[in-house]
């Protein structure tokens, strides 16, 4: 089962007055929890995704060390490793029409074009200045996650939802459900 978070970025602009609040969220990321929880103790297999928040990894690691801290420790390694947020990294979106974007939220930047040059070297071009940003994040963000101790699980979350909130590209990610408490490194 794969759960989305609402993008209130491009064509998911007229959705931003119905987006969960941090508390509803919250709510939301413990019943997908219990449940899937609930799901593995009845011998269920199942396999549940969050998607769109970056946030959600390091809320189910705060609670996995409430409950198994050992097993926290090997959680907080594998969304290390994972790196969160990939847009411009590891990810992006070519459009229709050859317009290559950081990712699918993000289609009012435009990296290139692969039908006047080839995927690979604008992928690789030092000189498109937004891949360059997005791969060095830490050294633009301008917000609270410049202080939070999920950085590296999280990288900033997503950047195009904290830009179509009117924060600006570095600002902070209205998604991000986490308390300036559990984030203080």
């Amino acid at each position: 089962m794969c759960f989305y978070h609402l993008v209130s970025a491009g064509r998911g602009g007229e959705i931003s007055g119905k987006i969960l609040s941090s508390d509803q969220t919250r709510k939301v990321m413990d019943t997908i929890i219990d449940r899937t929880s609930r799901f593995r103790e009845s011998g269920r297999e199942v396999e549940i995704l969050t998607v769109d928040n970056h946030a959600d990894g390091p809320y189910l690691y705060m609670r996995i060390l409430r409950e198994d801290p050992e097993k926290a420790a090997e959680v907080l390694k594998l969304l290390e490793h994972a790196g969160g947020n990939r847009s411009g990294k590891a990810i992006s979106c070519i459009s229709w029409d050859g317009q290559v974007h950081p990712d699918q939220f993000w289609r009012n930047h435009v990296l290139g074009n692969i039908r006047q040059r080839p995927f690979s070297e604008i992928w690789t071009d030092p000189e498109v200045e937004l891949l360059t940003q997005l791969r060095n994040r830490e050294k633009h963000l301008q917000c609270r996650c410049t202080h939070c101790r999920f950085l590296p699980a999280c990288n900033g979350n997503l950047r195009a939802r904290s830009e179509a909130a009117g924060n600006g590209m570095w600002g902070d990610d209205p998604g991000c459900y986490l308390t300036d408490e559990e984030i203080a490194k």
